[in-house]
């Protein structure tokens, strides 16, 4: 199963010029633990640079970009929160984070066990478009820790590869771009990007993973079956 978040550092300069390499130095790890109530079900820690991934609302529409990641598991597993890292780049030295909506996809596997589905977007399995306000985001070390709480569970079929794209959306100008950053290890088949403006099909293999958590918080399950109760009571 495949549930990941990937990305690829890239740059758009207001003259439409192109640089595909992030500001960054790269990240040193992360502090976030897992609480006594998250069972992590996959973890791939950040070590790198952030690899852009975003859905750009003006006028640059054929540089947006995505970049997936997969997962697969032996057995069958619910999951009820996600976590990622990304990064800020080519936005003048502008302080993130940027209050943006969110976009995650998740695809099944094209059959290759290196790529997702095609075309983008339309061939995902689910889709959640989620509001600014909607997921949390927090300074950690060197980059920026986004969280959320998917509103219903979200069930992976034993040893089936599904891949996961993850990405900001919010203009360019004044902005600039938001990246995933890369995780080296533990990664499956490595993250794909596509760009069309920078003639990068979809899917394209990158050099590494992406950094990501999949999560079972027993406290989100006890307030999901506890509220369900309730509504059913009544």
């Amino acid at each position: 199963m495949k549930l990941v978040l990937c990305t690829l550092a890239l740059a758009v300069s207001l003259s439409m010029s192109v640089d595909i390499t992030s500001s960054g130095e790269g990240t040193s790890g992360t502090n976030w633990q897992a609480s006594d109530g998250e069972v992590v079900m996959w973890e791939q820690l950040p070590s790198g640079n952030p690899q852009g991934s975003q859905y750009l609302t003006d006028r640059y529409p054929d540089y947006d970009a995505g970049v997936a990641d997969d997962i697969m598991f032996p057995s069958s597993i619910t999951a009820n929160k996600i976590k990622w890292w990304g990064d800020y780049f080519n936005n003048g030295g502008a302080p993130g984070p940027v209050v943006a909506p969110v976009e995650i996809y998740l695809y099944l596997d094209d059959g290759t066990g290196t790529s997702p589905t095609l075309p983008q977007h339309t061939s995902a399995i689910q889709s959640w478009m989620i509001p600014i306000g909607d997921y949390e985001e927090v300074a950690d070390r060197d980059c920026w820790l986004c969280t959320y709480e998917f509103p219903e569970w979200v069930v992976f079929d034993a040893n089936v590869k599904y891949w996961i794209e993850i990405r900001k959306a919010f203009p360019f100008d004044p902005y600039g771009q938001y990246g995933f950053e890369e995780s080296e290890g533990g990664f499956l088949a490595p993250c794909v990007q596509g760009f069309d403006g920078l003639y990068i099909p979809w899917w394209t293999p990158q050099d590494a993973g992406a950094a990501f958590v999949l999560i079972w918080d027993d406290a989100l399950a006890l307030n999901s079956s506890t509220w369900g109760d309730i509504k059913t009571i009544f």
